[in-house]
Formats: C-alpha cells, structure tokens, sequence
C-alpha cells in the first residue's frame, strides 16, 4: 500500500471512494482523510537523511505542525470561536512553512532550486484557495469545501517534502 501511496499519491483517497461507493456507506471521504492525518505517521515529512541539518529539520517540524493543525478544522467547525482560533494557528503554520521553505531552498543544490521554487508557488496558490474557501464557509457553511481544501493544502505541503527529498537523492 505504501508503494501504491507513493508511486500515485491519491491512490488510497481514490481506493477508498470506490470501497465507500460500492458498500454505500454515508461518509464524508474528505472530512475523514482529514481527521486522519492528526494520528497518522509524519515518515512522510521527514527529508531523509538530512535529518541533522537545521534547516531540513525546520522544514519537516512546520509541515508535520501544518498537517496537524488542519487535521483539527473538522472537529473544531461546530464551534466558531474555537475555529477562528485555529484559523490564526493555520495562517501562523503555513507563514512558519513558507519561511522553512525559503531556507530550504537557499541551502539545497542549484539543480533543485527551481523545482522547490515551483512546489512553493503551487503551495502558496493552495494556501490562497483554502483562505478564499473559509471567507466562502461564513457565508454559506459548506463545510465539504472547507475540508476539501484543507486536504489539498495536505497534500501540497507532503509534495514540497518529497520533491526536496528527490532531489536530494540525485
């Protein structure tokens, strides 16, 4: 399954849709995935073998922050107060992020410059989307959207570890 998960990363997401769907189930697939990356393994954040450099390290401890902060918006959308709390603790996550990134990206290789530069523009467009996606939630409370986003922006963070971690192996 690992390998599955990490040749084709929505793979599990997409197996798991067809399993609900065929057992028809009323889950909400996003909302679930979501809350599963509060307890699930961070093997995936780590910059592998470069665990000991400052920098890798800063980068693996905010993506592994980000990802548990967002695993909390399901749980916390019935309370709005402490929702709009841990909207600060998002924006203050994804700032920690993109500044971990930008010291990344001053320290890996120049072949790997670009690509990390690309992975940060696609993060901050998601990070975008996701905060439009909240000002759209207090409006009309779709919380799917909320939860479809924060998956995405799940994703984008886990795709910034592994292109550094690809091109490191180079």
């Amino acid at each position: 399954m690992r390998t599955s998960e990490s040749v084709s990363p929505s793979f599990l997401f997409d197996f798991t849709k067809i399993l609900l769907a065929e057992s028809e189930l009323n889950i909400n697939l996003q909302e679930a995935y979501l809350r599963m990356h509060d307890t699930s393994p961070t093997d995936d954040l780590v910059v592998q073998g470069h665990e000991h450099v400052p920098e890798y390290k800063e980068l693996t401890k905010r993506a592994i922050e980000l990802r548990r902060v967002l695993s909390r918006v399901p749980e916390e959308m019935a309370d709005r107060h402490q929702f709009l709390e841990t909207i600060k603790l998002i924006a203050s996550s994804i700032k920690k992020l993109l500044e971990a990134i930008n010291a990344v990206h001053q320290i890996v290789p120049q072949s790997a410059q670009q690509a990390v530069e690309k992975r940060k523009r696609e993060f901050v467009h998601y990070s975008k989307r996701f905060s439009n996606t909240l000002k759209t939630y207090f409006k009309d409370q779709n919380a799917v959207q909320v939860s479809v986003s924060a998956n995405q922006l799940v994703f984008q963070t886990s795709l910034i570890i592994k292109t550094v971690n690809e091109k490191l192996r180079r």
